[in-house]
């Protein structure tokens, strides 16, 4: 029975579609046993479909979206990568039955999905739904005053239990960001939720963006530091 991680912040921009793909192209990476690889699968709640640029895709490769399988249990998945697949989003806007059936249409795709992470869109009342169907919560964060105080009322309404990791990301050093870096640890010691090391900003995670590529494509020693930070989110889904 696959799991399903939500990543969730009720900020925008702070690269919650970008790091869902980098943490699922990393487990397909790895094998669960001696012959086979973990098989995930994407989903969003953002009709942007921003999944697909970072990817090297585009939407003309859309047949079928998450609202046709849920309707119909038709499915026609986009391959982003070797076990790696997507179901885009057509709308933002879901009828109460729609999302009653979702829930049950993903039970279904657990079965055959090691893993489902869900790129989840703050405001949407499908964004609810998303963080009550997770199985693991990972919070993608800025290193700013608004950010990490989103951070802790977030944490007010969700289920802690869920949470697996925070990823400080697009981080720009300085005496304020390493002040703050240093408080979110020290407010999170104890709870067994991971704090990674940053992510910084960096020339090179933008020009694979722009190629469409993630940080396990790339064979630049720089990015070792960046699968390195990934890789230890990924030890605590597996746990």
């Amino acid at each position: 029975m696959g799991k399903v991680i939500t990543i969730k912040n009720n900020k925008g921009g702070v690269g919650k579609s970008w790091i869902t793909l980098q943490i699922s192209h990393a487990l397909t990476l790895l094998q669960k046993n001696d012959r086979d690889f973990y098989k995930v699968l994407i989903l969003t709640s953002d009709s942007q479909n921003n999944i697909l640029d970072f990817s090297g895709h585009n939407e003309n490769e859309i047949e079928k979206t998450l609202e046709d399988y849920v309707k119909t249990g038709k499915r026609n998945e986009i391959r982003l990568r070797e076990n790696l697949y997507y179901m885009p989003l057509a709308k933002s806007h879901f009828s109460k039955i729609f999302r009653e059936k979702l829930k049950n249409s993903i039970e279904t795709l657990k079965n055959e999905f090691d893993f489902i992470l869900i790129d989840s869109v703050p405001v949407l009342e499908i964004d609810q739904d998303f963080l009550d169907i997770a199985t693991d919560i990972i919070i993608p964060t800025y290193m700013d005053k608004a950010t990490t105080g989103g951070i802790l009322r977030l944490m007010e309404e969700i289920d802690l239990k869920k949470i697996r990791a925070i990823i400080p990301n697009r981080y720009i050093k300085s005496k304020k960001t390493e002040i703050m870096y240093e408080e979110l640890k020290n407010n999170l010691d104890g709870t067994g939720i991971l704090v990674t090391e940053p992510i910084k900003q960096s020339s090179l995670i933008h020009n694979l963006i722009e190629d469409g590529k993630t940080i396990w494509d790339s064979k630049s020693k720089e990015v070792e530091s960046f699968q390195m930070i990934i890789y230890s989110v990924v030890e605590e889904l597996l746990k």
